[in-house]
């Protein structure tokens, strides 16, 4: 057996963050970060777990106010979030997993259809868009008039700024010309119609091909019906998440004793989101995310032990403290499900027992 046939790509991917990661210690020096890291202050630490999850709560509500009612109430929608960003952090497909989990669990816990849940799911991926690229241009804005910021590297982010905004203007062009796909999608489910069925025999391609336009329609319905209320304060909120996240880094410059402009540490936070969405297969982008954040600082003359230290300590928050409240709530969704599936198939087991004695041709 060979050594391909006996590692899975998944733990490939794992072993590879585990090695970026050895590596990055290794190069930024373990024992000056840890001797660093030890100064920091328990109750920064505290702080910064709690404007944590003031984010994560903002995120929530960013998206709640975009669900057609009846929706969910804000816990079990913060619930969703929480099991999304196990799954994001599980399965690093650019936010697409996560994407996946929100919609398949907002159509089981409410009476929101697919199509409905689907356009809250990508209305809200643009919104975060284009509120991205406008706290972005403002945070290099600002750091080119004080100038934190060189010529050559401000081009450099205006570059990036502007093809972030060509991406998120043909996202919603697609949104909301959706239904002119139909005739696409529909010839899709035709020609593949043919594989499926080597698979599975009973397929029927005209059903599938009703319930995608069922769900195209009600896709393309709940984006042009939008409130624009509820646009402009998701919005908003999103805006002001940006803002906070970026405060949980500064935090940690603060407590080590290190000046900083917020300014430079909101850029490197954008930039830093920009990161997370490749999907390169590794859990939590392990290694690939400390090298990156510590790359970005050092960029703005941050020395190496400093940049990893205030990296450390804000995926201590932002990843592993995320990983495990996340990982909890997925584990307390599963073992609730299970449980009432439990409870549904012992109720059948039992009235179709109750039914047998009941019926005169078995006591016959």
């Amino acid at each position: 057996m060979g050594i391909k046939s006996m590692i899975s790509p998944k733990k490939l991917a794992i072993i590879a963050g585990v090695v970026i990661l050895i590596l990055y210690l290794y190069f930024v020096g373990f024992w000056e970060v840890v001797q660093i890291i030890l100064t920091l202050d328990p109750r920064i630490a505290l702080l910064a777990i709690l404007i944590d999850l003031l984010c994560i709560s903002l995120f929530t509500l960013s998206w709640k106010v975009l669900l057609n009612q009846p929706g969910m109430g804000f816990l079990r929608s913060f619930e969703v979030v929480l099991v999304s960003i196990f799954g994001d952090m599980m399965i690093p497909t650019g936010s697409v997993s996560g994407e996946i989990v929100r919609i398949t669990m907002t159509t089981k816990k409410s009476r929101i259809s697919v199509g409905e849940a689907t356009a809250s799911v990508v209305l809200h991926r643009l919104i975060l868009a284009v509120t991205f690229c406008g706290v972005l241009g403002l945070s290099i804005l600002l750091l080119a008039t004080t100038g934190a910021m060189q010529l050559s590297a401000f081009y450099s982010f205006i570059m990036i700024g502007a093809s972030t905004i060509a991406v998120s203007i043909v996202g919603v062009y697609l949104a909301v010309n959706s239904r002119k796909f139909e005739r696409h999608l529909c010839g899709f489910i035709t020609r593949t119609a043919p594989v499926i069925r080597r698979f599975k025999r009973d397929y029927d391609a005209e059903r599938s091909r009703e319930k995608a336009v069922s769900a195209l329609c009600a896709f393309q319905g709940s984006i042009s019906g939008a409130r624009r209320w509820a646009i402009l304060v998701s919005a908003t909120i999103a805006t002001v998440r940006y803002f906070l996240v970026a405060l949980i880094p500064y935090l940690m410059f603060q407590s080590l004793g290190y000046p900083i402009s917020y300014w430079v540490v909101l850029t490197v936070s954008i930039f830093v989101s920009m990161v997370q969405l490749m999907p390169v297969g590794i859990p939590g982008l392990v290694g690939v995310m400390e090298v990156s954040m510590t790359g970005f600082f050092m960029g703005f003359g941050v020395p190496a032990e400093i940049a990893a230290s205030v990296t450390i300590l804000s995926r201590l928050v932002m990843f592993w403290f995320e990983l495990l409240i996340s990982g909890i709530t997925t584990f307390y969704v599963g073992f609730k499900v299970a449980i009432e599936n439990g409870k549904s198939k012992n109720g059948e087991s039992s009235g179709a027992s109750g039914r047998s004695l009941s019926d005169p041709s078995v006591s016959a």
